[in-house]
């Protein structure tokens, strides 16, 4: 970052700022995956010894599933996964036989380069109002962003129909890289102004243009195989291509300083916020696959069993009479014609069976929707010293309103839109700030709010923690400190359209910590 500043001192200018700065982010996203694709089952019960299973009761591990009449869940299956992963290598060649399951990067590989320059302007001026001082800072800001996203995605070479409504995606080392760009300019002004009508009274008023950028995992531009099912496919892509959201934010305040520190203030903020990003979703064939479902040899099941035939039967029949497009699994007991039923696959291939059935995909891909909502909202606080005791308080609360709710009436794959992390927030602080010690007690608290959302709303409960600090600068420059965070040990919960569809319980613990600071 480069600044410079000139100061003017007979002028209504006090001074002018300007520099630039220049970022470049590199991030990579890496994985791969193992799969046995052994849906209906792999060996016999003798196969697993009883020692690698223990039985869990969930109110124990987590005080928020305790039910009024009894646990919601009361117990689970607990397996030793290290002991079941050796089991897998050992007598079912699982990843590829070991010695570990640690798959290669080769299913997906994305990396994201983001370059920012920014170069800006300030100037700032101090005059007289109402026989009282006035200031007015007004700034341009000017972004350019250029990204670039390169991936290594393998794409599937087909499908396979493992068992009666299980099907999954074959890969032989296909893969390539391909790299997506995009890149947003943006003019960010601001103008803050305070002055002081009354003595200790300060009014302040801004206005200003912010952005937040998309997160990383959705400026991805690797293109990733989800889910396959009888009726159809699931696939995601990043966006490098996708604007920041844009705010443009008005904030107003009243301060009253009634003590050397202590004061009281109520401010109002209002945004008007665009280019929320949402899941774009299409309909597309992807790399040419297809599926058996539907097929020749389907349709040759279907009228040799009947139109009620089971996808087992169905499944059985195409074994017989189509073995070149079945794949032997492995069981304890094959059967008579030599194939494993239960763990056999049915291969949807693209080009020797081009007559079987194209795979509609349902692509999601990240954009910006074109909704503009507007919040609005009160921030309260107050600062209190008592006297020159080194005791004091500070109480804040603020509250958030604004469109864009999630509403839970609405049946399950309604389209709407609606705003996360909405919520009002209070806290509370007691604090002493004497003689080299400094210590201070709070209390944190969030209402609900929207976490999330897909088929189904994410909701976090309201939640408060209580936290402390102390140090104590005993000789000059040394300091020793301690804090405990959560020191009630509260926990947390999340639902979704009802409280009684718990998603996820995090218990709570307090956590302290002691330390030693030297300045020099």
């Amino acid at each position: 970052m480069l600044f410079r500043s000139y100061d003017f001192d007979t002028s209504f200018l006090d001074s002018l700022d300007f520099g630039v700065s220049w970022t470049e982010n590199k991030i990579r996203s890496a994985f791969g995956v193992y799969e046995q694709a052994a849906w209906g089952g792999q060996g016999t019960p003798a196969d697993l010894p009883d020692d690698i299973f223990s039985v869990v009761k969930t109110s124990d591990l987590f005080e928020g599933l305790k039910g009024v009449n009894g646990d919601v869940l009361p117990a689970f299956l607990s397996v030793d996964s290290d002991a079941l992963t050796r089991i897998m290598i050992d007598r079912f060649g699982a990843c590829d036989g070991g010695p570990d399951c640690l798959a290669p990067y080769n299913r997906v590989d994305s990396r994201v380069r983001e370059r920012t320059a920014a170069p800006y302007v300030q100037i700032n001026n101090t005059f007289d109002l109402f026989s009282n001082p006035a200031h007015l800072i007004a700034g341009l800001r000017y972004e350019k962003t250029k990204i670039a996203s390169t991936a290594l995605a393998q794409i599937p070479t087909s499908t396979s129909w493992v068992s009666a409504n299980e099907f999954t995606f074959n890969y032989t080392g296909n893969s390539s890289f391909n790299t997506l760009k995009g890149d947003y300019d943006e003019w960010l002004p601001s103008i803050d102004f305070d002055m002081s009508p009354l003595r200790d009274v300060k009014l302040r008023a801004s206005y200003s243009h912010t952005i937040a950028r998309p997160n990383y995992a959705q400026m991805q531009g690797a293109q990733t195989f989800n889910e396959l099912r009888a009726t159809g496919g699931f696939a995601s892509s990043g966006n490098p291509g996708l604007l920041p959201y844009k705010s443009k934010n008005i904030d107003l305040s009243a301060e009253w300083y009634y003590g050397p520190t202590s004061y009281v203030s109520l401010g109002y903020f209002h945004k008007k916020v665009s280019r929320f990003i949402i899941d774009g979703i299409t309909t597309e064939n992807l790399a040419g696959l297809r599926t058996p479902i539907g097929g020749p040899a389907y349709q040759a099941a279907l009228a040799a069993l009947g139109s009620n035939a089971t996808a087992e039967a169905i499944r059985d029949y195409i074994f017989v009479n189509y073995p070149a497009i079945t794949t032997p699994g492995t069981c304890t007991t094959p059967d008579p014609d030599g194939f494993c039923r239960a763990n056999g696959h049915i291969v949807g291939r693209i080009n020797s069976q081009a007559s079987d059935p194209l795979i509609n995909f349902q692509v999601t891909l990240p954009v910006n929707g074109d909704r503009v909502q507007k919040l609005h909202g009160l921030e309260a606080a107050i600062q209190h010293s008592f006297w020159d005791t080194g005791f004091g308080v500070i109480l804040n609360y603020t509250m958030v309103r604004g469109g864009g709710k999630f509403k839970n009436s609405l049946p399950v794959g309604s389209p709407q839109f609606a705003i996360s992390g909405l919520s009002d927030s209070a806290n509370a602080v007691a604090f002493y700030d004497k003689n080299g010690i400094q210590a201070r007690i709070a209390y944190n608290w969030r209402d609900k709010f929207l976490s999330g959302y897909g088929l189904d709303p994410n909701y976090v409960e309201a939640y408060g923690q209580v936290d402390a600090s102390a140090s104590w600068e005993f000789m000059k420059g040394l300091t020793v400190f301690g804090e405990a965070i959560n020191l009630t040990g509260e926990s947390r919960r999340g639902y979704s359209r009802t409280k009684n569809n718990v998603t996820f319980v995090i218990p709570g613990y307090a956590r302290y910590a002691l330390g030693f600071r030297w300045g020099f």
